[in-house]
């Protein structure tokens, strides 16, 4: 729908039709597809392993593969302990993610 190109956003072929026949449903897909799995991992990991906060919010960082986050931690915490949470999960989200992307996407595909 969105696109970024070339340093700004341009609306897609049909954006402003999926905007009007969706309305706010797409940006709340969005935040809920965002939050659903940094909100499990948080649970999983503090609760059922028992990880250190600094840890297991480098993990989470990591499972957004988010640099910044991971950089922000790390001068909060004035150490290097989040980058062991963080070095896993971002490698494995950078090999599971355009594995399983397409495959995602024609699943959509074929139920819709």
């Amino acid at each position: 729908m969105h696109v970024y190109r070339g340093g700004r956003f341009v609306g897609g072929r049909g954006c402003a039709a999926a905007d009007r026949e969706y309305g706010v449903a797409l940006p709340v897909a969005g935040i809920v597809i965002t939050l659903g799995p940094a909100l499990a991992s948080l649970f999983v990991e503090r609760v059922l392993l028992k990880l250190d906060v600094p840890m297991l919010l480098g993990a989470i960082a990591g499972q957004q593969c988010s640099t910044p986050a991971i950089s922000a931690l790390s001068g909060v915490t004035g150490n290097a302990t989040p980058v062991i949470g963080y070095t896993i999960t971002y490698a494995l989200s950078n090999v599971l993610l355009p594995l399983l992307g397409p495959l995602v996407v024609g699943l959509v595909a074929k139920i819709g």
